[in-house]
């Protein structure tokens, strides 16, 4: 015999031998084969389809992240554009609001004068109108006359004689007129322009 070369029938009954027993089993390996398979397909189709719920519901996230993040952008475009008149109106209500100060102050200091102009006027007419001091300084400085007498003075203002030398030697002790040593002449010391 030339060599152990075996025929495919050989081969095969030598390998049936072998498996025979197991072959047996090949039916409920078969079955559980099929089970196998049939569950990864399912499991298969279910993961294509969570995957394809996870796409869609990323495309969704992605659009709408899209969609907030242009209206952020709008928002903060807005958000500087009335920041910007804001300021403005700032700068102008500042201005209006020095210009108003100052406006304040100037009547604060125009109703001041107003005020003490009142007040001179009221104490003027009422007060040192009726006092001889009052006539006789008027008296000096309104006429051309230089020197009065006491009974011109008395004459004129109609005040009584006590009262026009009272007011005579006051006058004279504020440096206002000279008199003689009884106060029968009186002299305005100086003239107001």
């Amino acid at each position: 015999m030339e060599g152990t070369t075996k025929t495919p029938l050989e081969d095969f009954i030598e390998l049936y031998s072998h498996i025979k027993d197991k072959f047996a089993e090949l039916p409920t390996v078969l079955t559980k084969l099929s089970s196998y398979s049939d569950d990864i397909v399912k499991e298969n189709s279910d993961l294509k389809f969570k995957l394809k719920e996870i796409e869609n519901k990323f495309t969704k996230i992605k659009t709408e992240y899209e969609t907030k993040d242009n209206s952020v952008e709008e928002a903060l475009k807005e958000a500087n554009q009335y920041k910007t008149k804001l300021e403005s109106v700032e700068n102008q209500m500042k201005g209006l609001r020095e210009m108003y100060e100052e406006m304040a102050q100037e009547r604060a200091e125009d109703i001041e004068i107003q005020d003490l102009l009142a007040i001179y006027t009221i104490l003027f007419e009422k007060v040192f109108a009726a006092n001889p001091h009052t006539k006789i300084l008027l008296l000096l400085q309104g006429v051309d006359k230089e020197e009065w007498t006491r009974d011109e003075l008395v004459k004129t203002t109609g005040f009584s004689p006590a009262a026009i030398i009272k007011s005579l030697h006051d006058l004279r002790n504020s440096g206002i007129v000279e008199t003689d040593d009884s106060a029968t002449k009186v002299k305005l010391i100086k003239k107001l322009a």
